[in-house]
């Protein structure tokens, strides 16, 4: 799931506008914070501030770029308060002999698999610092070009350039040795590994994988695993 930028308009719908972005503004919000109250607290910022400001739009700057830079400034706030974890402290985790037990009783246990799966991914973007991995999902997960992040960063582009690549190599490096999902043919030593397999996770996404030009699991996951669009669940709840 991505969302590429919408037709230029005057003044965009809201509702268009919230549909088109409401479901990456999310992925982005739990990525960046790994805590689902927090996320869904960021969210819900972000899209008041959006739908605040949005009769006022006049197009200075692409649509995509304008609700990308509110989202980085809200939940910027929000990931400063979480750690980031460095690679060995990743590894003994996602190693650990300590084997998840599925919810008994009449659980989904795909549904389990597929969102302790989201966790994992979630939990291993925390070895990337705040605006590193902000850079990362921004490129990869959003497919924004390098001149739209650096303008959401205030960098540079070839700065911004530099901090994907970066935040690419460190993740496949982890991922390569820890995650069948990342690399079927690899050493996976996650212990979700024995529940992955049962569900046969891996075959989804190497059927998502060849309809891109690259593997890249953070945004195969978005067709994959279980989706995220808070304020959607915010503006459907009862009064």
């Amino acid at each position: 799931m991505t969302a590429p930028e919408m037709t230029d308009l005057p003044t965009p719908r809201a509702d268009d506008v919230v549909a088109h972005y409401g479901r990456l503004v999310s992925s982005l919000c739990w990525r960046m914070t790994r805590d689902e109250d927090a996320a869904r607290e960021a969210a819900q910022e972000v899209w008041v501030a959006v739908l605040e400001g949005l009769p006022s739009f006049r197009g200075e700057s692409r649509l995509s770029t304008w609700i990308y830079t509110i989202t980085r400034r809200v939940v910027g706030r929000f990931a400063a308060t979480q750690r980031t974890y460095d690679t060995r402290f990743l590894s003994a985790f996602f190693e650990g002999a300590d084997e998840p037990q599925a919810p008994q009783g009449d659980a989904d246990h795909a549904l389990w698999v597929r969102s302790m799966c989201d966790q994992c991914l979630c939990g291993i973007a925390q070895c990337l610092e705040p605006e590193t991995r902000l850079a990362y999902l921004l490129r990869d997960v959003a497919e924004l070009g390098y001149d739209d992040i650096a303008d959401v960063l205030e960098l540079r582009p070839d700065a911004a350039r530099q901090m994907v690549s970066r935040a690419r190599r460190k993740l496949n490096r982890f991922l390569s040795g820890h995650c069948s999902l990342a690399d079927p043919a690899g050493p996976c030593r996650c212990r979700m590994r024995r529940h992955v397999a049962t569900v046969d996770l891996p075959a989804e996404y190497a059927r998502v994988r060849k309809t891109a030009l690259r593997a890249r699991v953070f945004r195969e996951s978005e067709q994959v695993l279980p989706p995220r669009d808070y304020w959607l669940e915010l503006s459907q709840a009862p009064a």
